[in-house]
């Protein structure tokens, strides 16, 4: 994290008052401030805009200040010294939540873009790159191919990265069957338990709050500044009952349930109640509250991996939503932004995906003796003559019992589309040199 730059404070000059004002300016002046709520701007970004006429950047960004104060909403999300964080219902806030209702919460058309026969195959996929993407986050060094390849085929972790990557695909599976559990204070110590076991340099600190002994505050990378400041440890009892009061809360006010995930993520990040951990826990818990409200597509998105992409602005809309008054809105339109592109991934992987299974469909026609996991398979194999399969990963891939993923490989090893070699003591399948040619000269099957 970066110490942003200070914003100006206090009000407009008397001149830029009477600018902000003039009719001349008002279109300009609305401009610039849809302009600076669309990513939600802070004053370093801001200043840099087209000011309407006659009107400096500091007076612009107080004028903007005090438009943004208008219905801000307080949250039970409380700082170092009592004060309550906010959040504004900007244009664009309003409009990532109503996609995100329309696209992820159950809507019939939604629900028809994900085939019923690669439910499991999309699903493991996402978990997967979930799992990965929240590890790296957080430093797990490996790529995408060996992780995917370990969890894949159930080998054991050889180091820590690896460990972090297996942690979080367990727990992420996991959360998907806590859905009816209550969130409590030990299931997020349980969370982050799960997420850190044999992963942190001292056991001791799995499973655990951070106590007095174990102080910590995040610095500036270059300058060395502190940046932030989390809550003492003798606050954390407290505050993560009233963190868990309110996730379970169901009465009072009505609350967008997307807003109430986010601040949950926000809250407990800004608690950083464990020693390590905190940003996977935090996650895990976004998570979790959306699968609780009814938001079953999360369960094939990865906003982990949107989030590695943009560290740097995940980074600095936490730190904004904390030095410009508490105000939340700089890291809810950063995640409401980032839960938009997952999904316009998703969509994008889905089309790609059905287009693939089109154009393979259509090369296997002739062979309706061939079952949809088998497809997939011999799609894979197509794209990666590399790929190693054993039955566990195949298993796993598709979610089925150990005799049906050997039935399918040793099916396809007989008809040649496999080659079935040693490795070790077990035996592994490979594509053949030549499937590419079985493959096109359908007419021999």
């Amino acid at each position: 994290m970066k110490k942003p730059e200070p914003a100006p404070t206090g009000p407009p000059s008397a001149q830029s008052a009477v600018a902000l004002m003039t009719p001349a300016n008002a279109s300009a002046v609305r401009e610039l401030v849809e302009r600076a709520d669309r990513d939600y701007l802070y004053w370093s970004d801001f200043k840099y805009l087209r000011m309407p006429e006659a009107v400096s950047p500091e007076d612009a960004w107080r004028y903007l200040k005090s438009v943004r104060s208008i219905g801000m909403r307080s949250t039970q999300i409380r700082d170092v010294h009592g004060d309550r964080f906010t959040y504004t219902l900007t244009n664009e806030v309003q409009r990532c939540l109503h996609v995100i209702d329309r696209d992820a919460a159950g809507a019939v058309g939604a629900t028809s873009r994900i085939p019923k026969h690669g439910e499991q195959r999309y699903l493991i996929s996402t978990l997967m790159e979930e799992a990965i993407a929240s590890s790296q986050i957080e430093g797990a060094s490996t790529t995408r191919r060996v992780a995917k390849d370990m969890l894949r085929t159930g080998r054991r972790p050889k180091d820590r990265s690896e460990r972090m990557i297996f942690n979080n695909y367990q727990t992420i599976t996991a959360v998907r069957n806590m859905a009816s559990e209550p969130i409590t204070v030990e299931l997020l110590i349980r969370l982050q338990a799960m997420l850190t076991q044999d992963a942190l340099d001292d056991p001791k600190d799995v499973g655990r709050l951070r106590s007095a002994d174990d102080e910590i505050v995040v610095h500036d990378a270059a300058t060395l500044s502190i940046v932030h400041v989390p809550p003492h440890a003798k606050q954390l009892e407290a505050e993560l009952k009233r963190l868990c009061d309110y996730a379970n809360e169901a009465a009072g006010p009505f609350e967008h349930p997307v807003i109430k995930a986010v601040a949950l993520h926000f809250w407990l990040a800004y608690l950083h109640p464990f020693v390590d951990g905190n940003g996977r826990t935090a996650r895990a818990l976004f998570q979790l509250y959306m699968l609780k409200s009814g938001y079953w597509l999360f369960e094939y998105l990865s906003i982990s991996r949107i989030m590695r992409r943009r560290r740097g602005q995940y980074d600095t809309a936490f730190i904004h939503s904390e030095v410009d008054a508490c105000d939340m809105t700089y890291f809810l339109t950063f995640h409401l932004h980032a839960i938009e592109t997952a999904l316009q991934n998703l969509w994008k992987y889905l089309a790609d995906r059905a287009e693939e299974d089109r154009a393979m469909s259509q090369r296997l026609a002739r062979d309706h003796s061939l079952n949809h996991r088998q497809r997939a398979l011999l799609g894979r194999a197509v794209e990666d003559q590399n790929v190693v399969f054993t039955i566990e990963s195949h298993r796993v891939s598709h979610n089925v019992t150990y005799p049906t993923a050997r039935s399918d490989l040793l099916e396809l090893a007989r008809r040649g589309y496999l080659s079935q070699v040693k490795e070790g003591r077990a035996f592994v399948f490979v594509p053949a040199p030549d499937l590419s040619e079985r493959l096109s000269g359908q007419d021999d099957l």
